[in-house]
């Protein structure tokens, strides 16, 4: 697991495990359920604490989907959300 994952993992154990991880994946961060990605603060500061990590994340999607990523809005909140939300789905499949 890499540092991004691990931290994804706490804060899912954090906040009530497989039932916090399926409202992510329900209702995204947009939702504000993320408490440590509601403010741009924080999704720029996660943006940037983890930015080669989101930056292989997004690379293995774009490989597996063949398509490219469009972020809109914000750009560090916008990847910021994304890498939580997507390794939300990678461990919530695996059945951290």
């Amino acid at each position: 697991m890499n540092k991004l994952e691990e931290h994804v993992a706490e804060i899912i154990e954090e906040n009530g495990g497989r039932k916090f991880a399926a409202d992510v994946l329900t209702y995204g961060c947009v939702s504000g359920c993320v408490p440590n990605l509601v403010y741009y603060v924080d999704t720029h500061k996660w943006f940037d604490k983890f930015y080669h990590e989101i930056m292989e994340l997004v690379k293995k999607f774009e490989e597996m989907t063949g398509e490219k990523l469009h972020h809109t809005g914000d750009l560090k909140n916008w990847y910021a959300w994304f890498s939580f939300e997507e390794t939300t789905r990678k461990l919530y499949e695996g059945g951290f």
